[in-house]
């Protein structure tokens, strides 16, 4: 009870409380949405390009709601919203559970797209931020690595379920994510506190170091509209979104179209889980020792690879052995949709248009989610393969990496000399 009371030790209930929503809104709960399509589409009659609109709903209701977070989240605070996220995550999939038509899975991917933004990383990279001041990467990442714990579990527990061989089986996995989702919520809305108290969003001015991961005062909103790169760290999130949302969304059909034997890549799919429980960790510490430009570099190449290998699959031994080996470079790729989107906002723009310039990128991301799926199966559609959409992909992904050198390099250039001001108005003060 001393540790509950205790407001400089309760960050370690908060992390432990974030930790277990992301375990449940991007783990358990939205992880390998993969191993509902085949089984969803076959039942209830639906063409893949018409159930990967239900993906398309979510990320418009995403977008949609990110471009208001920041408002929200201050006027109603972070456990009303977690509280509107965890309900509409829940009844998102007690929806999908009782679904019979097309739309029905609609409904469920605009409650499933709140559900992301007030319960997702969004939400959790604002309230670690809140409660930890220094070496806020390496805690985004602990937080963000139970969405590969709870993708793991949830892959081991479900896919049998999912395979038992009833036409309907994937409605008992559903109905199970519902009750522990339900089960955990309860418990995430009995410990999660609004901040610490005595704190505020105020830009931090008293950094005690001048380290990678603590926060900067930063560029006030108004001025940031006025610069060119913020608008094309905008496009390059939305592209990123595109390219990302086909690792994560096709691949399993894709391995699945080329035969390979079910239980092996259900077993992917749980490797790349366990995976990105230590990759979200390692890349937030690599931010915090590396920096952002290290770290993007490294996680997009990863991308590009993982993509490369998926392009050359082939129902072999070799092919089993590639497909491994892609879905370990895609956990290192994943990152960029969840631990780097707080931790870019920060590094280049700071304090003062976090909250803001946060929800943009999460929109300019869920757009790109958004259309990645969708146009991956219109190909589909057209020609019965997924193949040349992962070399296109590829292509993207290194004009992406092309494009965040000019950014970085204009948006230091700024956050320099905005910071020896603010030291040249320090040292004024003392002397």
């Amino acid at each position: 009870m001393k540790l509950l009371k205790n407001c400089k030790d309760y960050k370690w209930v908060i992390l432990i409380t974030c930790f277990l929503m992301e375990f449940i809104c991007l783990g358990f709960c939205s992880g390998n949405p993969g191993l509902y399509t085949k089984a969803v589409t076959e039942a209830l009659e639906i063409k893949r390009s018409i159930y990967s609109l239900t993906t398309s709903f979510r990320f418009i209701v995403q977008t949609i709601t990110a471009l208001y977070f920041g408002s929200l989240v201050n006027r109603f605070g972070v456990k009303k919203m977690v509280g509107v996220g965890l309900t509409s995550l829940t009844v998102s999939v007690l929806v999908r559970a009782l679904a019979t038509q097309a739309y029905h899975f609609f409904i469920s991917s605009a409650l499933w797209g709140v559900g992301i933004v007030f319960s997702g990383s969004t939400i959790a990279g604002t309230i670690v931020r809140r409660w930890f001041k220094e070496d806020v990467g390496k805690y985004t990442g602990i937080v963000m690595s139970a969405n590969g714990i709870g993708g793991a579990i949830a892959a081991q527990i479900i896919t049998p379920i999912i395979n038992n061989g009833e036409v309907f089986g994937y409605r008992k996995a559903y109905f199970l994510s519902a009750i522990v989702s339900f089960a955990i919520s309860a418990v995430i809305l009995v410990f999660l506190r609004e901040r610490p108290v005595g704190s505020s969003d105020e830009p931090y001015k008293k950094a005690t170091k001048k380290a990678r991961g603590t926060m900067w005062d930063g560029i006030p909103f108004d001025t940031l509209k006025r610069k060119p790169y913020y608008y094309a760290t905008i496009a390059m999130v939305f592209l990123t979104g595109i390219s990302l949302q086909c690792i994560g969304t096709i691949s399993v059909v894709y391995l699945t179209d080329l035969q390979l034997p079910t239980q092996y890549i259900a077993t992917t799919v749980t490797v790349s889980s366990l995976c990105l429980t230590v990759t979200k960790m390692l890349v937030g510490i690599v931010y915090d020792k590396k920096g952002l430009r290290f770290t993007l570099l490294m996680c997009l190449t990863c991308a590009c690879f993982a993509f490369i290998l998926k392009g050359l699959l082939i129902n072999s031994l070799l092919g089993m052995i590639m497909a491994m080996i892609a879905s370990i470079l895609t956990t290192f790729a994943a990152p960029m949709e969840t631990v780097m989107l707080p931790l870019l906002t920060n590094d280049l723009f700071g304090a003062s248009s976090y909250m803001k310039a946060l929800g943009i990128f999460i929109s300019a991301n869920s757009l790109g989610l958004c259309l990645g799926t969708p146009l991956a199966d219109i190909y589909f559609d057209m020609f019965g393969t997924y193949r040349p959409c992962f070399w296109f992909f590829t292509i993207i992904i290194i004009l992406v990496i092309i494009g965040y050198q000019f950014i970085l390099r204009a948006a230091y250039k700024d956050k320099k000399a905005i910071m020896e001001a603010e030291n040249n108005e320090k040292l004024e003060t003392t002397c």
